[in-house]
């Protein structure tokens, strides 16, 4: 979901593999860019936003903060085993749990799915 880690000054970078590995994968899967969201351009973006939002607190709380939030917010996910989470301002998650079979043998796949809020109209 998200990969929140300290020391990268960048809110989102991209990485492609490269030609070498995707021959390298099977031809039926294919080769998905994995966007990275951090903390402080998280927090970048906050303040973009509304100036206000976080007053006098230094960038570094603040990103402790957004930081906490995720990491609980991914507890709160990994703990449901099925159902429903609706987050306020991100959406609605979908957490479902199937049985499948993996090399003859029966597996649990847990599948997690983010409806993401509409955006507020602005007045």
């Amino acid at each position: 979901m998200f990969n929140l880690k300290k020391g990268d000054k960048e809110m989102i970078t991209s990485t492609k593999p490269d030609a070498n590995d995707a021959a390298k994968s099977s031809s039926a899967a294919q080769t998905v860019d994995i966007i990275r969201v951090e903390a402080e351009g998280l927090v970048k973006r906050m303040v973009a936003l509304n100036p206000n939002i976080v007053g006098k607190l230094p960038d570094k709380r603040v990103q402790a903060i957004v930081r906490g939030t995720m990491m609980a917010l991914a507890q709160e996910v990994n703990e449901r085993e099925e159902g429903q989470l609706q987050v306020v301002g991100l959406g609605r998650i979908t957490i479902r749990q199937f049985e499948t079979e993996k090399d003859g043998s029966p597996a649990t796949v847990k599948r997690v799915m983010l409806k993401p809020a509409k955006p507020k109209p602005k007045v």
